[in-house]
């Protein structure tokens, strides 16, 4: 598994070059290992992941004035988390996640069209990818922030809890998580 800082700088490069689809597969990546670690430094950031890539994917927030300067301020914040992290420094990280969640909350209230709240529905959507990971649904709601009803709300929206689990021998579950964990 990646480092906590590697994680930060790749998901500020694909926010810098506008790979929105990549976006949100690290966050959905960032997920499943927060899930396996129960790691929320790492499920912070996957939240963040998805909330920019929906954000991204809105011609009227990018396109508007304030963007640009919304996006420098992020990028910076990452910088900033990804030294606390390479450095230990939990109280740093957390501020620096803090003031990047602010701004995409701040930006989302003042542009966005409707009610869209994206960060908390951002939290909603990867609890419920928690969920489908294997955490109960409280576990999920926890490591994310997310609300436990609204969890429950959207898995219950979603055919998730009709699928069939999938049936992997041992040998197939223990190659997947020696990939997940790089053990050779």
């Amino acid at each position: 598994m990646k480092t906590l800082s590697f994680d930060i700088d790749e998901v500020n490069k694909l926010f810098i070059e506008k790979k929105v689809f990549e976006l949100r597969g690290i966050g959905n990546r960032l997920i499943r290992e927060a899930s396996l670690q129960n790691d929320y430094g790492k499920a912070e950031l996957g939240v963040i992941a998805y909330a920019l890539h929906k954000l991204e994917t809105k011609d009227h927030f990018i396109r508007n004035p304030k963007w640009g300067k919304v996006k420098a301020g992020i990028q910076s914040s990452f910088e900033v988390a990804k030294n606390a992290a390479k450095s230990n420094d939990q109280q740093k990280f957390l501020e620096s996640v803090k003031i990047i969640i602010q701004s995409i909350t701040k930006i989302d209230d003042e542009l966005g069209n409707f009610a869209q709240n994206i960060y908390e529905k951002a939290k909603v959507k990867q609890a419920s990818l928690a969920y489908s990971y294997g955490l109960s649904i409280s576990q999920a709601a926890a490591l994310t922030g997310a609300d436990v009803k609204e969890v429950q709300s959207y898995i219950g929206f979603t055919t998730m809890h009709d699928e069939e689990p999938d049936e992997k021998n041992i040998s197939v579950r223990v190659n997947e998580l020696r990939e997940l964990l790089e053990v050779d």
